[in-house]
């Protein structure tokens, strides 16, 4: 009698459901970054530099937004990543309040 030893295949299954949510968050970025793209066209700058500011915020923010929402949905191992990412994120945001806060701005 001869034992047959069959390998473990670790396969990672994805739903519709998630699928959906993916889509779904790409969508509202979409509509978000698209929103204030309009902005300026409704509400337009004064200068060619805040024009230029601006439109580097836009790209920045949906550059970071999207690849944080696609590199979500790769697996276990990179939700923690973004996870990681998003507490840094908003540890940064809190530290610069404090330091705005603290450092007075000449006008």
């Amino acid at each position: 009698m001869e034992t047959k030893l069959q390998t473990n295949q670790n396969i990672e299954m994805k739903s519709k459901k998630e699928d959906s949510v993916r889509t779904l968050l790409n969508i509202i970025g979409f509509l978000i970054f698209g929103g204030l793209a309009l902005t300026m066209i409704t509400n337009p700058p004064h200068s060619t530099k805040e024009m230029k500011e601006f439109l580097f915020f836009i790209m920045g923010s949906t550059f970071i937004y999207y690849i944080l929402v696609n590199v979500y949905f790769l697996g276990e191992l990179w939700r923690k990543v973004v996870y990681t990412t998003l507490f840094i994120i908003g540890g940064m945001s809190i530290i610069i309040i404090f330091y705005l806060l603290t450092s007075s701005i000449p006008h």
